[in-house]
């Protein structure tokens, strides 16, 4: 089999995103004829290794970084600045991948942080662009998926022509071939994702949770994910905790659930591998966050109304939203986005600097 290099800052449980989409990755590029082995800075490189995958645990050297890579023709690179630094400005990073010659494919899931000048990241945003330049320019190809990203992108990196694909995340917890429809599913709401994400929900949103419930028919709420940050109950619903699963069983509850619920800047939502995952899975995605303003407006993201409800809104469901997220999904699936990755390779050695 050929090989291919995924560098990753960590490769967590699938609520996590970045790592769980890398997995899916390996998985389907394997059936294309493609082993992937993974790269991830100390210390998450022993646990990845101790549950049988081929990865290699660096230390955050550029250094480090190269000796893996070498010999490496095709790599590909996930970034999210503040995964391989505490403060998000990995420059070996970026100087690691200097040092290499194989063909790098980077896939920006985060690209620079912003705020005011009271925090830090006022501050080292010029340095974080600086890093996504780098990163750019090594790049033979850049995804993001984000419009907006895109953008932000384009206007750092030293050709400004560059081509930038968009295209939103895909599930990491796999995806339904034949998703039942709304009406034959379970009347289950479910909240999935990291302990922070649901957390915020469950304490900001429960007046938002409570009423997809009774607008939708539901009868039940299943959080899935670690921690115990759900409440045992809702008013007179109670909350059934099933922690922690396996891609595979996230998988199945997901295919068997009417409804997702999410609290997510609703201009970001192609970003979120958990709206990816509600809609890879048939279901319906509601949703409730910051709403979207003018410099996020996107070609490629979710709309409000057409591929998700957004409960925050003064008004009903509209019908067939789950079909839709469904479709908008199968426009950039696992299988259409290894297919992309496995072309590129086959053709590809050239080095971008």
């Amino acid at each position: 089999m050929k090989r291919i290099f995924q560098i990753v800052p960590r490769l967590p449980p699938p609520e996590e995103g970045v790592g769980g989409i890398a997995l899916a990755l390996a998985s389907a590029l394997a059936e294309r004829g493609f082993a992937c082995r993974f790269v991830v800075p100390v210390p998450f490189g022993a646990a990845a290794k101790a549950s049988g995958l081929d990865a290699i645990e660096i230390a955050p050297e550029s250094r480090a970084l190269a000796s893996a890579l070498d010999g490496a023709e095709h790599a590909i690179l996930h970034y999210a600045g503040y995964g391989y630094h505490p403060r998000g400005v990995p420059r070996w990073l970026a100087a690691g991948l200097q040092r290499t010659e194989g063909a790098l494919w980077t896939l920006f899931h985060e690209v620079w942080a912003t705020g005011p000048p009271w925090r830090s990241s006022f501050w080292l945003a010029p340095l974080q662009r600086s890093i996504a330049r780098a990163l750019g320019d090594r790049s033979a190809r850049i995804t993001t998926s984000l419009d907006l990203y895109a953008r932000l992108l384009r206007s750092t990196l030293s050709d400004p022509h560059r081509e930038i694909e968009v295209r939103p995340v895909i599930s990491a917890v796999g995806e339904t071939t034949d998703p039942p429809d709304f009406e034959r599913r379970a009347r289950r709401l479910v909240l999935f994702g990291g302990p922070g994400l649901r957390g915020r929900a469950y304490r900001l949103h429960s007046i938002a949770i409570a009423t997809a419930v009774q607008a939708l028919g539901l009868t039940e709420i299943w959080d899935l994910g670690p921690e115990e940050v759900a409440p045992r109950a809702l008013g007179a619903l109670p909350v059934r905790r099933l922690g922690a699963l396996p891609a595979s069983e996230v998988s199945a509850v997901l295919a068997d659930s009417a409804a997702g619920f999410l609290a997510y800047p609703l201009g970001f939502l192609g970003k979120s591998s958990v709206f990816a995952a509600y809609a890879a899975h048939g279901m319906l995605p509601v949703c409730i966050g910051r709403p979207i303003s003018a410099q996020e407006v996107s070609r490629t993201g979710p709309v409000a109304g057409v591929h998700f409800w957004d409960v925050g809104a003064p008004s009903s469901c509209p019908p067939g939203v789950a079909v839709a997220a469904r479709s908008w999904y199968e426009g950039h699936s696992l299988a259409r986005q290894a297919a992309a990755i496995a072309e590129w390779a086959n053709g590809s050695t050239a080095t971008t600097r």
